[in-house]
């Protein structure tokens, strides 16, 4: 599967990442922080909710 990051410029949709993931490896835990890592938390409404969904995938970067 291929996820990419894109913006808006001069009217035309412009890539700005793209990662190639394996959906084998993916597992229940909030996929924004297995695609990104930590930085996906910098703009999620519910980091350090009850409400979040980064699991061990979360627990293990941020012990790493």
């Amino acid at each position: 599967m291929q996820y990419q990051k894109a913006k808006v410029k001069n009217g035309q949709l412009v890539i700005t990442e793209s990662k190639e993931i394996d959906q084998d490896k993916l597992t229940s835990d909030c996929w924004l922080i297995q695609f990104s890592g930590l930085e996906a938390c910098k703009t999620c409404e519910v980091c350090n909710t009850a409400d979040c969904g980064g699991g061990e995938t979360l627990k293990a970067l941020q012990n790493s």
